[in-house]
């Protein structure tokens, strides 16, 4: 599995759920009311106009709803238009469960037991960075607390091995140990989408690299790789390490190279040169 497999997605979440709990009503309804919270809390809930405009003409709730009954939860009437409408909550939605979400705990146990025990290894590893950006005592302590949750319930005794003899094998290493293998900055920030700390979000940020890369401006692929590349601007931006390799993937490169990106990045580049102009030319 890719790394991209290891994040939380609802969609495969509530797939890897159906499959496991096939002949179990009741845990398939837990699952439902998990489910249901966490998008009531994001508030992601849908009107009818939402769910139909990705069915074909004709299509009513009612026939949707004999068909795919099972995939959405009504909500709460919520207003539109000026009146109350009815709403509903699509449980295969194709939404991100992140670190910080209500729920995540949860979700990032069911996740344990959908993936196989040779592959727990590089699960837990690639949230270290991705969820926990790599701080390990505060991963530690999040597993911690997940098996003694879960364990019996969601969690099962070889699962709880494995993270045990994963984290205990890191304590001697570089990630749990507390002296990391890369130089970390003190207090260094979790970044959200679109928090403008920077001028570029995570996108624009892997379009200027491939532009630095491309120019010559820094090293070329054969001396930094994506991988190398991700963890240097990790440092001076905050993102995440391995978010920023997977957007400097070639086929990454030609989705988030849209209009609006490259006229944001375009926008930064005048502004730095603006700046050499006016602040970094030598006095006459």
């Amino acid at each position: 599995m890719n790394s991209d497999g290891y994040k939380l997605i609802l969609n495969h979440l509530t797939y890897g759920e159906s499959v496991l709990n096939e002949t179990k009503p009741k845990k398939q309804e837990e699952y439902k009311q998990m489910v249901f919270l966490f998008l009531n809390r994001k508030g992601k809930f849908l009107f009818e106009e939402d769910i139909l405009k990705h069915y074909r003409e004709g299509m009513t709730l009612e026939k949707l709803f004999e068909q795919e009954g099972h995939r959405f939860a009504q909500g709460a009437n919520q207003k539109k238009n000026g009146k109350m409408q009815k709403t509903w909550y699509d449980l295969w939605a194709s939404e991100e469960i992140k670190y910080g979400d209500d729920f995540f705990d949860y979700f990032f146990a069911c996740k344990l037991r959908h993936i196989s025990l040779l592959e727990i290894d590089d699960f837990l590893t690639f949230h270290l960075e991705y969820s926990f950006d790599n701080n390990a005592k505060m991963y530690s302590r999040f597993l911690v607390l997940v098996i003694r949750k879960y364990k019996g319930e969601i969690i099962s005794e070889n699962i709880s091995e494995t993270i045990k003899e994963w984290m205990t094998q890191n304590e001697s290493s570089s990630e749990l140990s507390g002296s990391p293998k890369e130089t970390k900055v003190k207090g260094k920030l979790k970044r959200e989408r679109e928090d403008k700390i920077t001028k570029l979000n995570q996108e624009q940020t892997a379009l200027l690299i491939y532009c630095l890369k491309e120019t010559k401006i820094i090293l070329k692929d054969e001396y930094l790789n994506n991988k190398e590349a991700g963890q240097a601007f990790s440092v001076l931006t905050g993102y995440s390490a391995e978010t920023l390799r997977q957007n400097l993937n070639k086929s990454e490169q030609t989705r988030i190279s849209t209009k609006k990106n490259n006229e944001v990045v375009k926008k930064a580049l005048k502004e730095v040169l603006s700046f050499i102009e006016n602040e970094m030319e030598p006095e006459l």
